[in-house]
């Protein structure tokens, strides 16, 4: 069999949630080119409903970019990523494989990942309340922490709709090299942080608070500390009221922080 990429990634993350950090972190693995089909939509041809067009950190070295959608398709790729957001993976009961046609489209790969990403919803839902931008397709708060409940699952193997699945802990992966360490070892590669402070200028923007401003030392971000903006906010504290199942997912995924668990309690959580 002839292998058109050596190594895909395949993301699966709800928007928000670091994934763009942890895409560039695992890119700096690789030597050049890393290929990159960012925001890709389920049962479709991914080189043509990519974001990949979108000036998604076209900037950095790392990444290239390329006009001709069949010159990307066509080439050998050393590690090709790609990213799907905001999914329902309970879809994926069906057996259907996300990326359609695969063998025509992205063709067969060496070694495949499915890459799930999670991040705490505290954090994740204020950075997404706050992204710059055009305002996205909205989708209600709550239908947001039902998808990361069916997240939360399939993390702690409660469910298993991913194949060759490896569970990212987002606030882990930031916080420390330990855990990085043994990430890089899950997916065999030698381990390196040299992609840990780049910033990714994700749909041009960057983070929701710090855009790139934090380019080159990005370990330096707040980012487990987005959700004390909103801690007295009423709707902040309404969506998660009530939340008891996700409570329990956070509890059994997240090393204890005081001051949520602080909230957590205030709410009745």
């Amino acid at each position: 069999m002839e292998f058109r990429n050596d190594y895909l990634f395949t993301f699966f993350a709800l928007k928000r949630s670091g994934h763009h950090a942890v895409m560039v972190w695992l890119a700096y693995h690789f030597n050049l080119p890393i290929f990159v089909l960012n925001n890709i939509t389920p049962y479709t041809d991914p080189y043509l409903t990519t974001g990949f067009y979108n000036s998604w950190d076209k900037e950095s070295d790392w990444l290239v970019h390329i006009e001709d959608v069949e010159q990307i398709r066509n080439l050998h790729k050393h590690c090709l990523v790609s990213g799907v957001l905001d999914f329902n993976i309970t879809r994926l009961v069906d057996g259907r494989d996300v990326i359609w046609e695969r063998q025509r489209t992205i063709g067969e790969s060496l070694r495949l990942f499915n890459i799930l990403v999670l991040r705490d919803p505290f954090n994740m839902l204020v950075s997404r309340w706050y992204k710059a931008g055009p305002v996205p397709k909205l989708i209600d708060d709550s239908e947001i922490l039902d998808t990361w409940e069916i997240y939360a699952e399939e993390y702690l193997g409660i469910t298993n709709f991913l194949t060759s699945k490896i569970a990212v802990n987002y606030n882990l992966w930031f916080s420390s090299i330990d855990y990085r360490k043994q990430l890089s070892a899950q997916f065999g590669l030698s381990f390196t942080d040299a992609g840990l402070n780049v910033v990714p200028k994700a749909a041009g923007h960057g983070s929701s608070f710090d855009r790139t401003s934090y380019d080159g030392r990005g370990n330096q971000m707040k980012v487990l500390e987005r959700w004390k903006v909103c801690q007295q906010d009423k709707r902040f504290c309404e969506v998660f009221r009530e939340r008891h199942k996700l409570a329990n997912l956070y509890r059994k995924i997240f090393p204890i922080d005081s001051e949520i668990e602080s909230f957590m309690q205030m709410i009745g959580i």
